[in-house]
């Protein structure tokens, strides 16, 4: 079934016990992200089971709020009638088909086959209607005050409040097509929001377009629509695609959108809350900090301003939002659902790619683990370079190459085929000085950084594709404080990856270690920062994977040159302890 609104959502959840109902006093200012962080933790070992969170009573404000309302598998499978594997196989399924039946002449008994996929192609198109509830309540000009609502003081060292899941619409002013992105916004005051447009997104690519043309934006916020819409608008879309087809394409129902009170900006119908503005050319503030998903507070930095003009909302309006931070969090469900989603349209264009994961633990741009089929020599390399050109894909940082039979979503698995096809000298690509996640803090500066891939394939490897080292290491046999007094503790992972927990010094440290005979076998040695519990196996991937520039932090035993090639000789090493240019990790 789909479903026309929030409000019937999260009576669809309710039913299935996936709904809490709060009717106690909580703060909008970090008491309702603690509730949510503590419920995290509670779920911790069944964490598809985890509840949406409705806020009956909400200190300073009328609204009620509704959070992590696909926070769970379970939740994003109610809202698509059916199991993202299961929606990805059908597009991958459909899609590949029409390749065959178009180079053999049988589209006809294609069209046939896939009579109740082109049905549902029908709701592509959005209808419009005239009148809304989200028309209900009508505020221009002074009477305009974000205020009045319960926007969300997630962090403590967050810059102020922040929108945290506004559909964000806007219109190409050369194309005239539509972008809808879920972005951060924060409230400068009553009627200013700041609009963290980060690199790779459509809305700043329209706002650059306006720019150029030296004309306003304009935007509107949609708060609290049909859930499909807000999975649609983090969907990670070719450019120029619209999101409100997708939605209409999932739910089996065209999208009702209506027309802004100020602009010609279509907006969905079923939202809760409608913001409406204009972003001025060449206009910004400061923007930030606000403790993201990569578990650390983003820099400051300057973003576009929205000026609102109007806002319009039911009378009786929920307000949704969302939180991010070390995970898990909410989303956790919704980015893994992207990957099962889109995984087999990926394969398309890749034939050799069997599985895609990218891990929430490292907050999902950091970590992409592929397995492909090698049909020849290296052919994972130019896999891995075709990943990183690839829409959102092309921010991922630390790309590792695995053969089919390895399950990419196992770390453990994935550590077990480093051990054994993995050598620096052959198989470590450093990409230095390109574009990276604006959340990415480790890099230079903002935007900018590097990336690896990590080929840990039989036929990648120039060497013999033989096991190297079958016998993996469960322990050091080292005296870790006789190293340096600094080292707190160690642990070791599938013989592969040893992690050292560390107070300070840890480049120091870690230079030594990697000229240890000891630890030679090991693949991959990492150091961390003495916040990083090494037992968790979340927050492990977490303090590794967020807190390292491949160019800057990645260290071997030894560096030589053939040519212009660099030959990398010893375990990896890693040195992904906090510095002093790193924003600080979110705490309460």
């Amino acid at each position: 079934m789909s479903f026309s609104s929030l409000p019937e959502f999260l009576a669809a959840l309710d039913r299935k016990n996936l709904l809490k109902k709060i009717s106690a006093e909580v703060d909008p200012e970090l008491e309702i992200n603690k509730i949510v962080h503590q419920t995290y933790r509670e779920y911790s070992h069944r964490l598809n089971e985890i509840p949406a969170l409705l806020f009956e009573n909400v200190k300073g404000s009328k609204f009620p709020v509704a959070i992590n309302v696909l926070g769970s598998d379970r939740s994003i499978e109610i809202l698509l009638g059916k199991t993202p594997e299961k929606v990805g196989e059908e597009l991958g399924n459909a899609i590949h088909s029409l390749q065959t039946a178009a180079a053999t002449g049988k589209v006809l008994s294609w069209a046939w086959d896939q009579k109740d996929l082109l049905m549902n192609a029908r709701h592509t198109k959005p209808s419009y209607v005239e009148d809304a509830p989200c028309k209900e309540v009508k505020k221009f000009g002074a009477d305009v005050n974000l205020n009045e609502f319960p926007i969300l003081k997630c962090w403590p060292l967050d810059a102020g409040k922040f929108i945290t899941s506004g559909l964000v619409i806007t219109k190409s002013p050369k194309t005239g097509a539509r972008n809808m992105g879920v972005y951060r916004l924060q409230v400068h005051n009553s009627k200013e929001l700041g609009l963290h447009w980060q690199i790779q997104k459509g809305g700043g690519f329209h706002f650059s377009e306006a720019e150029e043309l030296n004309e306003p934006l304009e935007v509107a916020i949609a708060i609290g629509a049909d859930p499909m819409l807000w999975l649609a608008g983090v969907f990670p879309l070719p450019e120029g695609i619209d999101e409100m087809a997708m939605a209409g394409f999932l739910r089996g129902k065209s999208v009702p959108l209506i027309r802004c009170a100020t602009s010609d900006l279509m907006v969905p119908a079923s939202a809760e809350i409608i913001i409406e503005g204009i972003a001025r050319p060449k206009r910004t503030a400061v923007e930030g900090p606000f403790g993201d998903h990569f578990g650390h507070y983003s820099h400051a930095a300057p973003f576009p301003v929205l000026e609102v003009k109007c806002i319009t909302h039911k009378s009786n309006a929920i307000y949704q939002a969302a939180v991010v931070g070390k995970p898990p969090q909410e989303d956790k469900a919704m980015g893994e659902t992207i990957t099962k989603v889109f995984m087999p349209l990926v394969k398309l264009t890749k034939p050799e790619l069997t599985d895609l994961w990218a891990y929430y633990e490292a907050g999902f741009h950091n970590l992409l683990v592929a397995s492909s089929k090698q049909r020849y020599e290296k052919e994972s390399i130019k896999t891995a370079l075709g990943l990183l050109g690839e829409g959102q894909l092309s921010l991922s940082k630390c790309v590792v190459l695995v053969d089919p039979e390895v399950n990419v979503r196992d770390f453990k698995a994935v550590l077990r085929a480093i051990h054994q096809h993995f050598e620096p000298k052959h198989d470590f690509i450093l990409l230095p000085g390109i574009s990276q996640d604006t959340l990415d803090f480790t890099g230079p500066r903002i935007n900018f950084g590097s990336k690896m891939i990590l080929d840990a394939t039989k036929l990648g490897t120039l060497h013999n594709s033989a096991p190297q080292n079958p016998n993996p290491q469960t322990d050091t046999n080292l005296n870790f404080h006789s190293v340096d007094p600094n080292i707190i503790d160690s642990r070791v992972m599938e013989g592969t990856l040893l992690v050292v927990k560390v107070n300070q010094g840890g480049r120091e440290i870690l230079k030594r270690l990697l000229q240890r005979p000891e630890l030679v076998s090991f693949k991959i040695i990492a150091v961390v920062s003495d916040d990083v519990p090494l037992k968790d196996d979340i927050l492990i991937l977490w303090g590794i994977f967020t807190r390292f520039d491949c160019e800057r932090d990645i260290l071997f035993k030894e560096v030589t040159l053939e040519g212009p090639r660099a030959i990398h000789s010893g375990p990896l090493g890693i040195d992904a302890t906090w510095k002093p240019t790193y924003p600080k990790p979110v705490e309460f």
